[in-house]
Protein backbone atom coordinates (compact mmCIF):
# COMPACT_ATOMS: atom_id res chain seq x y z
CA UNK A 1 0.00 0.00 0.00
CA UNK A 2 1.80 3.15 -1.17
CA UNK A 3 0.56 6.76 -0.65
CA UNK A 4 2.15 9.77 -2.60
CA UNK A 5 3.69 12.48 -1.02
CA UNK A 6 4.81 15.83 -1.70
CA UNK A 7 8.60 16.19 -2.93
CA UNK A 8 9.42 18.19 0.71
CA UNK A 9 9.03 15.42 3.13
CA UNK A 10 10.53 15.04 6.60
CA UNK A 11 10.69 11.40 7.84
CA UNK A 12 11.79 10.76 10.95
CA UNK A 13 12.07 7.23 12.83
CA UNK A 14 11.99 8.24 16.83
CA UNK A 15 12.88 6.14 19.34
CA UNK A 16 10.29 6.93 21.70
CA UNK A 17 6.68 7.42 20.07
CA UNK A 18 6.40 11.02 21.83
CA UNK A 19 3.54 12.45 20.13
CA UNK A 20 5.54 15.62 18.71
CA UNK A 21 3.35 17.10 15.37
CA UNK A 22 5.46 16.93 12.63
CA UNK A 23 4.75 18.16 9.05
CA UNK A 24 4.25 15.22 6.43
CA UNK A 25 3.23 16.25 3.31
CA UNK A 26 1.03 18.85 3.97
CA UNK A 27 -0.31 16.85 7.04
CA UNK A 28 0.30 17.52 10.99
CA UNK A 29 1.51 14.04 12.03
CA UNK A 30 3.13 12.35 15.65
CA UNK A 31 5.83 10.91 16.01
CA UNK A 32 3.85 7.92 16.88
CA UNK A 33 2.65 7.65 13.36
CA UNK A 34 6.07 7.87 12.12
CA UNK A 35 6.78 4.72 12.76
CA UNK A 36 4.38 3.60 9.52
CA UNK A 37 6.44 5.17 7.12
CA UNK A 38 9.13 4.53 5.37
CA UNK A 39 11.09 6.30 2.05
CA UNK A 40 11.01 4.37 -1.62
CA UNK A 41 13.37 5.03 -4.68
CA UNK A 42 10.05 6.17 -5.83
CA UNK A 43 9.89 9.32 -3.29
CA UNK A 44 6.71 7.83 -2.18
CA UNK A 45 6.21 6.04 1.71
CA UNK A 46 5.46 2.86 2.33
CA UNK A 47 4.13 1.07 4.92
CA UNK A 48 7.00 -0.51 7.44
CA UNK A 49 7.49 -2.90 9.94
CA UNK A 50 7.52 -1.73 13.26
CA UNK A 51 11.12 -0.23 14.22
CA UNK A 52 13.19 -3.28 15.02
CA UNK A 53 14.47 -1.51 18.74
CA UNK A 54 13.29 -2.49 22.47
CA UNK A 55 9.85 -0.03 23.09
CA UNK A 56 6.40 -0.48 22.75
CA UNK A 57 4.67 -1.98 18.90
CA UNK A 58 1.69 -0.56 18.76
CA UNK A 59 -0.03 -3.32 16.11
CA UNK A 60 0.00 -5.96 18.95
CA UNK A 61 -2.75 -3.91 20.26
CA UNK A 62 -4.98 -5.50 17.74
CA UNK A 63 -3.91 -8.95 19.00
CA UNK A 64 -5.05 -7.66 22.26
CA UNK A 65 -8.24 -6.96 20.79
CA UNK A 66 -8.80 -10.19 19.38
CA UNK A 67 -7.72 -12.35 22.40
CA UNK A 68 -10.32 -10.13 24.19
CA UNK A 69 -13.04 -10.51 22.24
CA UNK A 70 -12.77 -13.96 22.03
CA UNK A 71 -12.86 -14.25 26.13
CA UNK A 72 -16.32 -12.05 25.51
CA UNK A 73 -17.48 -14.08 23.30
CA UNK A 74 -16.85 -17.81 25.37
CA UNK A 75 -18.34 -16.17 28.20
CA UNK A 76 -21.40 -15.07 26.55
CA UNK A 77 -23.27 -18.65 27.03
CA UNK A 78 -19.96 -19.99 25.31
CA UNK A 79 -20.67 -18.43 22.10
CA UNK A 80 -17.42 -19.18 21.03
CA UNK A 81 -16.27 -22.47 22.37
CA UNK A 82 -12.57 -22.17 22.37
CA UNK A 83 -12.12 -18.18 23.30
CA UNK A 84 -10.15 -19.52 25.91
CA UNK A 85 -7.43 -19.45 23.60
CA UNK A 86 -7.26 -15.86 23.99
CA UNK A 87 -5.83 -16.10 27.46
CA UNK A 88 -2.68 -17.82 26.35
CA UNK A 89 -2.26 -14.92 23.46
CA UNK A 90 -2.58 -12.19 26.69
CA UNK A 91 0.30 -14.62 28.21
CA UNK A 92 2.51 -14.55 24.78
CA UNK A 93 2.15 -11.05 24.74
CA UNK A 94 2.58 -10.00 27.68
CA UNK A 95 6.23 -11.96 28.08
CA UNK A 96 6.51 -9.61 24.87
CA UNK A 97 5.73 -6.20 26.27
CA UNK A 98 6.91 -6.66 29.72
CA UNK A 99 10.52 -7.86 28.05
CA UNK A 100 10.50 -4.95 25.37
CA UNK A 101 10.10 -2.42 28.40
CA UNK A 102 12.40 -4.32 30.81
CA UNK A 103 14.84 -3.67 27.17
CA UNK A 104 14.03 -0.52 26.80
CA UNK A 105 14.96 0.79 30.18
CA UNK A 106 17.95 -1.18 30.48
CA UNK A 107 19.32 0.80 27.34
CA UNK A 108 20.50 3.33 30.13
CA UNK A 109 21.97 1.09 32.04
CA UNK A 110 20.40 1.91 35.23
CA UNK A 111 21.65 -0.06 38.51
CA UNK A 112 19.57 -3.27 39.08
CA UNK A 113 17.89 -2.39 42.08
CA UNK A 114 16.75 0.86 40.08
CA UNK A 115 15.59 -0.98 37.39
CA UNK A 116 13.47 -3.48 39.20
CA UNK A 117 11.79 -1.02 40.96
CA UNK A 118 10.92 1.06 38.16
CA UNK A 119 9.44 -2.46 36.50
CA UNK A 120 7.79 -3.31 39.47
CA UNK A 121 6.00 0.08 39.87
CA UNK A 122 5.13 0.48 36.44
CA UNK A 123 3.10 -2.90 36.73
CA UNK A 124 1.35 -1.45 39.48
CA UNK A 125 -0.05 1.17 38.27
CA UNK A 126 -1.11 -0.76 35.19
CA UNK A 127 -2.46 -3.79 37.12
CA UNK A 128 -3.60 -2.59 40.17
CA UNK A 129 -5.41 0.28 39.73
CA UNK A 130 -8.87 -1.23 38.21
CA UNK A 131 -8.43 -4.57 39.50
CA UNK A 132 -8.65 -3.18 43.12
CA UNK A 133 -11.45 -1.05 41.49
CA UNK A 134 -13.59 -4.61 40.87
CA UNK A 135 -12.51 -6.89 44.20
CA UNK A 136 -12.21 -4.33 46.93
CA UNK A 137 -15.45 -2.63 46.85
CA UNK A 138 -16.92 -6.26 46.27
CA UNK A 139 -15.40 -7.81 49.39
CA UNK A 140 -16.06 -4.77 51.42
CA UNK A 141 -19.96 -5.57 50.61
CA UNK A 142 -19.23 -9.12 50.99
CA UNK A 143 -18.51 -8.43 54.79
CA UNK A 144 -21.52 -5.88 55.28
CA UNK A 145 -24.11 -8.58 54.01
CA UNK A 146 -22.03 -11.46 55.16
CA UNK A 147 -20.92 -13.16 52.08
CA UNK A 148 -18.54 -15.84 53.59
CA UNK A 149 -18.45 -17.67 50.09
CA UNK A 150 -17.32 -14.46 48.61
CA UNK A 151 -15.29 -12.95 51.56
CA UNK A 152 -13.36 -16.29 51.49
CA UNK A 153 -11.68 -15.64 48.22
CA UNK A 154 -10.47 -12.12 49.31
CA UNK A 155 -7.11 -13.22 51.10
CA UNK A 156 -6.33 -14.68 47.39
CA UNK A 157 -7.32 -12.38 45.21
CA UNK A 158 -5.13 -9.48 47.17
CA UNK A 159 -2.03 -11.61 47.05
CA UNK A 160 -2.56 -12.81 43.56
CA UNK A 161 -3.14 -16.33 44.29
CA UNK A 162 -6.87 -16.53 42.86
CA UNK A 163 -6.20 -19.31 40.52
CA UNK A 164 -5.11 -21.86 43.46
CA UNK A 165 -7.95 -20.94 45.05
CA UNK A 166 -9.98 -22.07 42.44
CA UNK A 167 -8.06 -25.32 42.51
CA UNK A 168 -8.70 -26.08 45.63
CA UNK A 169 -12.38 -24.90 45.25
CA UNK A 170 -13.60 -27.20 42.62
CA UNK A 171 -16.25 -26.24 40.77
CA UNK A 172 -15.09 -22.78 40.27
CA UNK A 173 -15.48 -19.63 37.80
CA UNK A 174 -18.91 -20.14 36.23
CA UNK A 175 -20.79 -16.58 36.45
CA UNK A 176 -24.53 -16.74 37.32
CA UNK A 177 -27.22 -14.39 38.45
CA UNK A 178 -27.40 -16.79 41.88
CA UNK A 179 -23.87 -15.54 42.76
CA UNK A 180 -21.45 -12.69 43.00
CA UNK A 181 -18.88 -14.31 41.15
CA UNK A 182 -17.89 -12.00 38.98
CA UNK A 183 -14.19 -12.20 38.98
CA UNK A 184 -13.37 -15.27 38.58
CA UNK A 185 -11.74 -14.22 35.79
CA UNK A 186 -8.80 -12.92 37.67
CA UNK A 187 -7.25 -15.98 38.09
CA UNK A 188 -5.42 -14.94 34.84
CA UNK A 189 -4.18 -12.05 36.45
CA UNK A 190 -3.00 -14.33 39.07
CA UNK A 191 -0.81 -16.20 36.69
CA UNK A 192 0.81 -13.11 35.23
CA UNK A 193 1.75 -11.43 38.67
CA UNK A 194 3.23 -14.73 39.67
CA UNK A 195 5.69 -14.78 36.33
CA UNK A 196 6.47 -11.26 37.40
CA UNK A 197 7.85 -11.86 40.67
CA UNK A 198 10.71 -14.37 38.50
CA UNK A 199 11.17 -12.54 35.15
CA UNK A 200 12.63 -9.45 35.77
CA UNK A 201 15.20 -10.77 38.03
CA UNK A 202 16.48 -13.00 35.75
CA UNK A 203 16.42 -10.45 33.46
CA UNK A 204 18.43 -8.42 35.76
CA UNK A 205 20.72 -10.63 36.81
CA UNK A 206 21.40 -13.16 34.08
CA UNK A 207 23.77 -12.16 31.12
CA UNK A 208 21.72 -12.29 27.97
CA UNK A 209 22.90 -15.73 26.53
CA UNK A 210 22.40 -17.08 29.78
CA UNK A 211 18.57 -15.70 29.90
CA UNK A 212 17.88 -17.04 26.38
CA UNK A 213 18.96 -20.70 27.52
CA UNK A 214 16.96 -19.81 30.45
CA UNK A 215 13.83 -19.07 28.46
CA UNK A 216 14.49 -22.38 26.22
CA UNK A 217 14.55 -24.48 29.51
CA UNK A 218 11.39 -22.90 30.53
CA UNK A 219 9.38 -23.50 26.83
CA UNK A 220 11.08 -27.40 27.06
CA UNK A 221 9.83 -27.28 30.90
CA UNK A 222 6.16 -26.34 29.90
CA UNK A 223 5.00 -29.30 28.70
CA UNK A 224 7.39 -31.75 30.82
CA UNK A 225 5.49 -30.22 33.94
CA UNK A 226 1.97 -30.53 32.48
CA UNK A 227 2.91 -34.16 31.86
CA UNK A 228 4.30 -34.49 35.53
CA UNK A 229 0.68 -33.05 36.54
CA UNK A 230 -0.97 -35.39 34.17
CA UNK A 231 0.65 -38.51 36.30
CA UNK A 232 0.25 -37.12 39.45
CA UNK A 233 -3.30 -36.09 39.12
CA UNK A 234 -3.92 -39.63 37.07
CA UNK A 235 -3.09 -41.28 41.33
CA UNK A 236 -5.59 -39.30 42.69
CA UNK A 237 -9.42 -40.33 43.18
CA UNK A 238 -11.25 -37.13 41.20
CA UNK A 239 -12.67 -36.86 38.02
CA UNK A 240 -11.47 -35.33 34.52
CA UNK A 241 -12.79 -32.12 34.86
CA UNK A 242 -10.92 -31.59 38.02
CA UNK A 243 -7.87 -33.15 36.17
CA UNK A 244 -7.87 -30.68 33.29
CA UNK A 245 -8.69 -27.53 35.98
CA UNK A 246 -5.74 -27.99 37.45
CA UNK A 247 -3.58 -28.40 34.77
CA UNK A 248 -5.47 -25.38 33.41
CA UNK A 249 -4.95 -23.18 36.55
CA UNK A 250 -1.41 -23.82 37.82
CA UNK A 251 1.00 -21.08 37.00
CA UNK A 252 4.32 -22.61 36.56
CA UNK A 253 2.99 -24.89 33.62
CA UNK A 254 2.43 -22.16 31.39
CA UNK A 255 5.36 -19.82 32.47
CA UNK A 256 6.11 -21.33 28.45
CA UNK A 257 4.12 -18.93 27.11
CA UNK A 258 5.54 -15.54 28.55
CA UNK A 259 9.19 -17.44 27.76
CA UNK A 260 8.20 -17.02 24.20
CA UNK A 261 7.06 -13.86 23.82
CA UNK A 262 9.87 -12.98 25.87
CA UNK A 263 12.68 -14.49 23.33
CA UNK A 264 10.05 -12.88 20.54
CA UNK A 265 11.14 -9.51 22.35
CA UNK A 266 14.79 -10.43 22.89
CA UNK A 267 15.09 -11.86 19.25
CA UNK A 268 13.25 -8.40 17.99
CA UNK A 269 16.03 -6.98 15.76
CA UNK A 270 17.27 -10.51 14.37
CA UNK A 271 13.15 -11.18 13.66
CA UNK A 272 12.67 -7.60 12.12
CA UNK A 273 15.12 -8.40 8.91
CA UNK A 274 13.61 -12.03 8.15
CA UNK A 275 10.15 -11.94 7.19
CA UNK A 276 10.32 -15.20 4.78
CA UNK A 277 11.46 -17.18 8.38
CA UNK A 278 8.63 -15.57 10.31
CA UNK A 279 6.29 -16.59 7.15
CA UNK A 280 8.34 -19.87 7.85
CA UNK A 281 7.02 -19.93 11.73
CA UNK A 282 3.72 -19.04 10.84
CA UNK A 283 3.39 -22.27 8.52
CA UNK A 284 4.89 -24.69 11.05
CA UNK A 285 2.73 -23.82 13.24
CA UNK A 286 -0.41 -24.04 11.30
CA UNK A 287 1.05 -27.70 10.25
CA UNK A 288 1.55 -28.51 13.96
CA UNK A 289 -1.40 -27.26 15.04
CA UNK A 290 -3.84 -28.98 12.11
CA UNK A 291 -1.84 -32.57 12.56
CA UNK A 292 -2.70 -32.54 16.48
CA UNK A 293 -6.58 -31.47 14.98
CA UNK A 294 -6.91 -34.34 12.97
CA UNK A 295 -5.18 -36.79 14.97
CA UNK A 296 -7.47 -36.13 18.10
CA UNK A 297 -10.64 -35.53 15.80
CA UNK A 298 -9.52 -38.99 14.45
CA UNK A 299 -9.86 -40.49 18.10
CA UNK A 300 -13.12 -38.64 18.84
CA UNK A 301 -14.55 -39.96 15.18
CA UNK A 302 -13.83 -43.86 16.14
CA UNK A 303 -16.02 -43.83 19.23
CA UNK A 304 -18.70 -41.55 17.64
CA UNK A 305 -20.10 -40.35 14.06
CA UNK A 306 -17.45 -37.44 12.33
CA UNK A 307 -19.93 -34.14 13.21
CA UNK A 308 -18.84 -30.51 15.11
CA UNK A 309 -18.30 -32.41 18.17
CA UNK A 310 -15.71 -34.14 17.18
CA UNK A 311 -13.91 -31.13 18.01
CA UNK A 312 -15.05 -31.40 21.82
CA UNK A 313 -12.02 -32.04 24.19
CA UNK A 314 -9.77 -31.74 20.75
CA UNK A 315 -9.56 -27.43 20.25
CA UNK A 316 -12.46 -26.70 23.19
CA UNK A 317 -14.47 -28.66 26.34
CA UNK A 318 -12.63 -31.17 28.50
CA UNK A 319 -9.33 -31.26 26.49
CA UNK A 320 -7.51 -34.22 28.81
CA UNK A 321 -6.27 -37.67 27.92
CA UNK A 322 -3.84 -38.88 25.16
CA UNK A 323 -1.81 -35.70 25.68
CA UNK A 324 -3.65 -33.52 24.66
CA UNK A 325 -3.64 -31.39 28.13
CA UNK A 326 -0.11 -31.43 27.45
CA UNK A 327 0.44 -30.00 24.11
CA UNK A 328 -3.17 -28.04 23.46
CA UNK A 329 -1.36 -24.59 25.28
CA UNK A 330 1.92 -24.77 23.39
CA UNK A 331 0.36 -25.08 20.37
CA UNK A 332 -1.75 -21.91 20.92
CA UNK A 333 1.85 -20.51 22.23
CA UNK A 334 3.30 -21.01 18.76
CA UNK A 335 0.37 -19.86 16.81
CA UNK A 336 1.00 -16.33 18.98
CA UNK A 337 4.51 -16.09 18.94
CA UNK A 338 4.13 -16.55 14.86
CA UNK A 339 1.84 -13.68 14.88
CA UNK A 340 3.61 -11.75 16.26
CA UNK A 341 6.92 -12.78 14.38
CA UNK A 342 5.40 -11.70 11.49
CA UNK A 343 4.19 -8.16 12.48
CA UNK A 344 7.55 -7.48 13.58
CA UNK A 345 9.38 -8.63 10.65
CA UNK A 346 6.57 -6.19 8.34
CA UNK A 347 4.15 -8.78 6.92
CA UNK A 348 2.29 -6.68 4.80
CA UNK A 349 -1.51 -7.98 5.51
CA UNK A 350 -1.21 -8.64 8.92
CA UNK A 351 0.26 -4.70 9.18
CA UNK A 352 -2.87 -3.55 7.73
CA UNK A 353 -5.43 -5.37 9.85
CA UNK A 354 -3.42 -4.55 12.69
CA UNK A 355 -3.68 -1.09 11.92
CA UNK A 356 -6.81 -0.86 11.66
CA UNK A 357 -8.25 2.22 14.09
CA UNK A 358 -10.86 0.33 15.62
CA UNK A 359 -8.72 -2.82 16.80
CA UNK A 360 -6.00 -0.51 17.72
CA UNK A 361 -8.23 1.26 20.04
CA UNK A 362 -10.11 -1.91 21.28
CA UNK A 363 -6.74 -3.14 22.40
CA UNK A 364 -5.87 -0.15 24.01
CA UNK A 365 -8.55 -0.87 26.11
CA UNK A 366 -8.81 -4.29 26.62
CA UNK A 367 -7.22 -5.03 30.00
CA UNK A 368 -9.78 -3.07 31.51
CA UNK A 369 -12.63 -4.91 29.58
CA UNK A 370 -10.93 -7.71 30.68
CA UNK A 371 -11.40 -6.73 33.88
CA UNK A 372 -15.11 -5.14 33.48
CA UNK A 373 -16.30 -7.75 31.21
CA UNK A 374 -17.87 -10.25 34.16
CA UNK A 375 -19.61 -7.33 36.17
CA UNK A 376 -21.13 -6.22 32.96
CA UNK A 377 -22.60 -9.73 32.16
CA UNK A 378 -23.58 -10.58 35.30
CA UNK A 379 -25.61 -7.28 35.37
CA UNK A 380 -26.87 -8.64 31.59
CA UNK A 381 -27.93 -11.77 33.26
CA UNK A 382 -29.39 -10.40 36.33
CA UNK A 383 -31.57 -7.76 34.10
CA UNK A 384 -32.57 -10.69 31.32
CA UNK A 385 -32.26 -14.15 32.52
CA UNK A 386 -32.19 -17.03 30.25
CA UNK A 387 -35.68 -19.36 30.26
CA UNK A 388 -35.56 -22.91 29.50
CA UNK A 389 -36.93 -21.68 26.16
CA UNK A 390 -34.14 -19.73 25.26
CA UNK A 391 -32.03 -21.29 22.08
CA UNK A 392 -28.41 -21.17 24.11
CA UNK A 393 -27.27 -19.52 20.78
CA UNK A 394 -29.46 -17.08 20.67
CA UNK A 395 -29.43 -16.06 23.95
CA UNK A 396 -25.30 -15.55 23.92
CA UNK A 397 -25.52 -13.61 20.91
CA UNK A 398 -28.03 -11.50 22.48
CA UNK A 399 -25.96 -11.29 25.38
CA UNK A 400 -22.60 -10.47 23.46
CA UNK A 401 -24.80 -8.00 21.56
CA UNK A 402 -25.56 -6.08 24.25
CA UNK A 403 -22.50 -6.90 27.10
CA UNK A 404 -19.54 -6.35 24.35
CA UNK A 405 -20.45 -2.79 23.52
CA UNK A 406 -21.29 -1.74 27.09
CA UNK A 407 -18.12 -3.60 28.37
CA UNK A 408 -16.47 -1.49 25.59
CA UNK A 409 -17.78 1.85 26.65
CA UNK A 410 -17.17 1.30 30.62
CA UNK A 411 -13.64 0.31 28.91
CA UNK A 412 -12.95 3.06 27.66
CA UNK A 413 -14.57 5.73 30.08
CA UNK A 414 -12.24 4.06 32.68
CA UNK A 415 -9.06 4.18 30.74
CA UNK A 416 -9.94 7.79 29.81
CA UNK A 417 -10.79 9.34 32.89
CA UNK A 418 -9.27 7.00 35.46
CA UNK A 419 -6.42 4.79 34.33
CA UNK A 420 -4.59 7.62 32.09
CA UNK A 421 -4.42 10.10 34.87
CA UNK A 422 -2.60 7.45 37.04
CA UNK A 423 -0.47 5.83 34.16
CA UNK A 424 1.28 9.05 33.93
CA UNK A 425 2.53 8.43 36.72
CA UNK A 426 4.90 6.09 35.17
CA UNK A 427 7.17 8.84 33.82
CA UNK A 428 8.33 9.22 37.17
CA UNK A 429 10.00 5.42 36.78
CA UNK A 430 11.50 6.25 33.39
Amino acid sequence: MERGLPNRTLLISPIRRARIPILIGGKLRTSAEMDYYAPSKAGKVVYSAPLATAGYVSEVDALRCVAMTAVVAQHCNNLLPFGYAGVWLFYVISGFAITSSLLASDRMSPPKPLLLRNFYAKRCLRIWPIYFLIVAPTLIAAAIVGKSDVLSQGPWLVTFTANYYNIFHYPWGQTSGQNWDWFGHLWTVSVEEQFYLVFPFLFAFLSRRRLVAALWICIALGPTLRELLTWGLDQLPVNEEYKFSTVYLFAPAHFDSFAAGALLALFRPFIASRLDLARVFLAVALGVAAAYTCVYVSINAATLPFSYHSFNGVIYGLMWGQGRQIWIFSIIAALASALISLILAGEGWLLNACRLPLLRLIGRVSYGAYVYHLPVLYLYQLLWPRTDTASSHLYGLREFGIGYPVTLLVAYLSFRYFEEPILRLRARFS
